[in-house]
């Protein structure tokens, strides 16, 4: 298939896929008229690419993983470990988040009681996704 074919069915922009292919991450074979033409194995690893992007790997962390699939050299232990090893990654980034949520939540509730304490009205803007106080 073609570029034009590849942007449309993987719903990547031209610039995106030819930045891929310059990374490694996704391969063109040239056709006589040395335009590119790319296999159905290309939109799938595409759609990994964008799994994993979603996820929080980085682009050469994907690239590293494409091509020990390409290659055959990545077993399910390895793969577990790279697994469990986001995992941790992620899991410092929630406590870290928590922590700061703590702190915040804290010096809240102190300016709120300042503002109490002063006959001063407290508004809150909308969040989506929690409720807002009046």
């Amino acid at each position: 298939m073609n570029i034009g074919e590849l942007e449309r069915r993987s719903g990547i922009g031209r610039h995106a896929l030819r930045y891929y292919e310059k990374l490694g991450l996704i391969v063109a074979q040239r056709q006589a008229n040395n335009y590119r033409s790319y296999s159905d194995q290309t939109v799938v690893d595409l759609g990994f690419i964008q799994n994993a992007q979603s996820m929080g790997f980085s682009l050469s962390a994907i690239g590293e993983i494409l091509a020990a699939k390409r290659g055959n050299t990545i077993d399910c232990a390895q793969g577990a470990a790279l697994v469990a090893s986001k995992m941790a990654e992620i899991q410092v980034k929630i406590s870290t988040l928590q922590a700061t949520y703590g702190f915040l939540d804290a010096e809240r509730v102190k300016l709120e009681a300042s503002a109490i304490a002063q006959g001063l009205t407290i508004s809150y803007p909308p969040l989506t996704g929690h409720a807002s106080k009046s």
